[in-house]
């Protein structure tokens, strides 16, 4: 033990540095480790929610572009639909073309059962006015009321005709006639 007196300062200031080491690694390294443990898992915590609104913003985005895809091409269509409704024929063109086609032709023993427009078809500058018209007339008579619509002014096709005759009225026909008008777009 003698020897270690030699050495005292040199192992107090040992001991020192080891007490010092040990109380710095328990109550400073250890605590802060613990908190830099909970940093580190709040950082991950936070950079996972940061991909993750990345992500929703990058999809926000695609849907922002679709949707103003979306929305240009309605303006198209709203558009085309504007010059399509300008263009259709208007309520008085309608019923000068229904005139023309039923006009008094009850006068001529011609009874008009039905007449059913059919949907419109652009044909360009023009639209098609498909009709399907119900009568009943004689033979002669209904030859007269073609040769009435050819003479109109009026574009008037007949795309086909079927002539039932009924045998309860056997001078009476009835008769389904298929015709088309056309009217150029309204301005």
């Amino acid at each position: 033990m003698p020897s270690l007196s030699k050495y005292r300062e040199e192992i107090i200031g040992l001991l020192i540095v080891i007490a010092s080491t040990f109380f710095f690694y328990q109550y400073i390294y250890l605590k802060n480790n613990a908190e830099i443990k909970w940093l580190d898992l709040q950082i991950q915590t936070t950079m996972a929610e940061i991909h993750r609104v990345s992500a929703e913003i990058k999809e926000t985005q695609k849907v922002a572009e679709r949707l103003r895809e979306a929305v240009e091409r309605l303006q198209g269509m709203e558009d085309r639909f504007e010059v399509t409704q300008s263009k259709l024929p208007s309520d008085k063109q309608l019923s000068s073309i229904l005139k023309g086609l039923v006009n008094d032709d009850a006068k001529r023993g011609i009874q008009f059962t039905s007449l059913r427009p059919m949907p419109l078809e652009a044909k360009g500058e023009y639209f098609k006015l498909p009709f399907q018209i119900a009568m009943q007339a004689r033979f002669q008579t209904f030859g007269e009321y073609l040769e009435r619509i050819e003479d109109m002014p009026r574009i008037v096709t007949v795309e086909n005709f079927r002539i039932e005759a009924k045998e309860e009225s056997q001078h009476l026909l009835s008769i389904q006639l298929f015709m088309n008008t056309y009217v150029l777009g309204g301005q």
